[in-house]
């Protein structure tokens, strides 16, 4: 896996490529990484043991999606079999009478809340649509997908803004994730009620969840879909404004909206704001006027600059182009400096430049697969043609 990365250092020539670091990653995480009856661990130490800890909804649903969207980009592991069980665990473990996840078990699989997320419920729909691009589920997947859906609208505010359960019901993040899996069921499904789904959620990103003068996107808001109070409303992430440039991006190919890609490319000028001068990271956090709330800076937010320099270079040209592909390569540098040789990674680099001494969590293999898909895609735009089961080999 990740020889795409390779290609990619060899083409900035301004680095040795270091050894593959990956090559037992998906192996790694669909063994040790799955248990006997298909649930996956929350996370794995970084002398490869299972940690015991609670279970989050999240993370099974992410689970899913990852080794899907594994078997979409040609792994010949046994993704089909780690991709049914690990749903069977998660509807035996998660579901509840009325269809939805629950947040959180205990290591032992018992029920610690069941809270109804509106965040998890969007990874749910995500694992879903994705196995049914890889062919796994059928006419009652749609079915699913939609009563699931269905359900989470009735959380509309009067803008149509969905209210999140527990203390920040007012937020722009789990909107994100929604949009996703709207984009992702959009490409295995006829229901318009998607599109419907993804049109209501971009609109809000540009009318409510950024801000009008200064191009970010916040994270919290108040009752009336304004800044939340104090540093709630403040508050910036980076990797979010990354991450919003990407799906918007998307979005505006599939509409062929150049009005939504001006904003993409707005989020993504305000995500370069936190990528620091000195480490070539990006951070954790921004105060709302650009100065660095949280100098740390965790794994996720360099695949994300990573996803959206190579979307916004695709539909770039000359200078504009070559500026993003730059920045790619410094995001695919960033990502590399976190990965070890045996399929781990470290979460947190510190402003010291080390890193936390901790275990790898599992939630960051979604955003892992996703940017090297991502990267294929770009790869076999701009060198002929190379596949994304050479990426994984």
């Amino acid at each position: 896996m990740f020889v795409v990365l390779l290609m990619m250092l060899h083409l900035t020539q301004e680095l040795e490529p270091p050894a593959n670091p990956a090559r037992f990653t998906l192996p790694l995480w669909s063994t040790l990484g799955q248990n006997e009856s298909g649930a996956f661990a929350e996370a794995l130490s970084l002398d490869a043991r299972r940690v015991e800890m609670p279970r989050r909804a999240r993370v099974q649903a992410r689970q899913v999606y990852v080794f899907a969207q594994a078997g979409l980009m040609g792994w010949e592991g046994a993704w089909p079999r780690v991709v049914r069980t690990g749903l069977a665990s998660l509807d035996a473990d998660f579901i509840r009478h009325d269809g939805l996840m629950r947040t959180l078990l205990c290591a032992e699989g018992r029920p610690l809340d069941d809270t109804v997320m509106i965040y998890d419920q969007a990874f749910l729909l995500l694992a879903l649509a994705t196995a049914l691009k890889a062919d796994i589920g059928g006419v009652e997947a749609h079915a699913r997908g939609a009563a699931i859906r269905d359900q989470l609208m009735t959380r509309a505010t009067s803008n149509g803004a969905l209210s999140e359960a527990g203390e920040r019901p007012y937020q722009s993040n789990a909107h994100m994730h929604l949009l996703e899996a709207a984009l992702a069921w959009e490409e295995v499904s006829d229901d318009p009620a998607w599109r419907d789904l993804a049109d209501l959620i971009v609109n809000l990103a540009r009318t409510t969840f950024i801000d009008a003068v200064s191009g970010r996107l916040r994270e919290f808001f108040d009752s009336a879909w304004s800044a939340a109070p104090g540093d709630d409303g403040r508050l910036i992430e980076p990797g979010h404004q990354f991450e919003w440039a990407w799906l918007i991006a998307r979005y505006a190919r599939l509409r062929g909206d150049a009005s939504a890609m001006t904003v993409a490319q707005g989020l993504y000028a305000a995500g370069r704001e936190g990528v620091s001068e000195r480490h070539h990271v990006a951070v954790n956090a921004l105060n709302d006027d650009g100065s660095v709330r949280i100098a740390r800076a965790r794994l996720w937010p360099q695949t994300e600059w990573l996803k959206s320099a190579l979307i916004m270079a695709g539909g770039a040209v000359g200078r504009e182009r070559a500026v993003y592909m730059e920045d790619a390569a410094k995001a695919l540098r960033a990502l590399w400096l976190y990965l070890t040789p045996e399929g781990l990674w470290h979460d947190t680099r510190l402003p010291t430049g080390g890193f936390i001494e901790e275990a790898a969590p599992a939630s960051s293999l979604y955003h892992i697969i996703s940017a090297f898909d991502e990267l294929t895609r770009s790869t076999e735009f701009s060198a002929g043609g190379q596949g994304a089961s050479r990426a994984l080999s």
